[in-house]
């Protein structure tokens, strides 16, 4: 199983995803109950994928062990079924989300994954109703860009370091300051990496390192490979080239994607590093034009993979995120 998730919804942010005396609907936000508590299970489905691309995943409830399942139909109710991971794959348990379409803040849509029309809605709660409540049900509906139609599907706590494993098996939470930018950290922007003012209560600025996406892939140096996957969105952080932009991804767990792996060179000076692609060393993360000559990085700094040239733009220091 994945780790303990929570569902909200853009319409409410005081409401989460819950199952209620057999339905599926929205209620009060309650860190202690476990019926607002999900596990993403990205191994019941493994390889299947939408017609985009998007891995598929189960949403197992962690206080029924019931897995939502998809409606009779357009408008109708999202059931729910007791969840067997063991046997075949039952399609009307999977879904998927559009990580293609950036809606910000780490919300998507969340839709069936044998039909990209069918999606997540929490019923009428919209302005017109009186927007969303305590036991708003959740429905399949064709998508309007309404707010209640937006999802984010965000880890619920950190992983607990030392719980039975070596250090370097952990997925640890760290806040990355670049050198450029005294005061700015990593976070995510209306879908894209980019810097912005150090905040420690915003979690799009908490970056999990997991080890776990790696298996046993190193660099030319024989570093450990690593994802970064951002806490507030559940996406891990892409590479495709020189000069380009990095990218957001859903983040497929049990996967190894060489396209979402990085390692880290040796202490530059004062805990710094350059964080690079696990393919080519010579490439790493840069703030682009981030370079004291451009008037250094600053909040909304774009972040791009460049070649090594030794610039404070190019060094990064991971400090556990708090």
């Amino acid at each position: 199983m994945a780790s303990t998730f929570r569902i909200h919804c853009r319409a409410s942010d005081d409401l989460s995803l819950a199952i209620i005396g057999g339905e599926t609907v929205l209620t009060r936000a309650d860190a202690n109950d476990d019926r607002q508590m999900w596990l993403k299970d990205m191994k019941y489905g493994a390889e299947l994928t939408d017609e985009a691309g998007s891995p598929a995943f189960a949403l197992v409830n962690k206080a029924t062990g019931e897995a939502l399942k998809h409606s009779f139909g357009h408008s109708c109710p999202v059931r729910t079924i007791k969840f067997y991971p063991a046997g075949y794959v039952d399609e009307s348990i999977l879904w998927a989300e559009s990580n293609k379409e950036h809606l910000g803040g780490g919300f998507r849509r969340v839709h069936m994954i044998n039909n990209m029309d069918f999606i997540f809605d929490a019923e009428q709660a919209i302005p017109d109703y009186g927007g969303a409540r305590d036991g708003t049900r959740l429905i399949l509906f064709r998508w309007n860009k309404g707010w209640n139609q937006q999802w984010r599907i965000a880890p619920h706590s950190a992983p607990a370091p030392g719980a039975g494993l070596p250090l370097a098996e952990h997925a640890r939470p760290v806040r990355i300051l670049c050198q450029s930018g005294q005061g700015l950290s990593l976070t995510v922007r209306d879908g894209d990496a980019v810097l912005a003012t150090a905040d420690s209560e915003d979690e799009r600025q908490c970056w999990v390192q997991s080890f776990r996406n790696a298996g046993h892939v190193t660099d030319g140096e024989g570093r450990r490979a690593f994802a970064l996957v951002n806490w507030a969105t559940g996406e891990a952080l892409g590479h495709c080239g020189d000069d380009e932009p990095v990218y957001l991804q859903g983040n497929k767990p049990d996967s190894v994607d060489v396209a979402l792996l990085w390692t880290q060179s040796d202490d530059l000076g004062e805990e710094y590093h350059s964080i690079r692609t696990v393919g080519d060393v010579g490439l790493v993360l840069d703030a682009a034009s981030g370079v004291p000559e451009a008037g250094g990085a600053r909040d909304g700094t774009a972040i791009i993979v460049f070649p090594w040239n030794g610039g404070c733009n190019q060094k990064w220091k991971m400090l556990p995120f708090h």
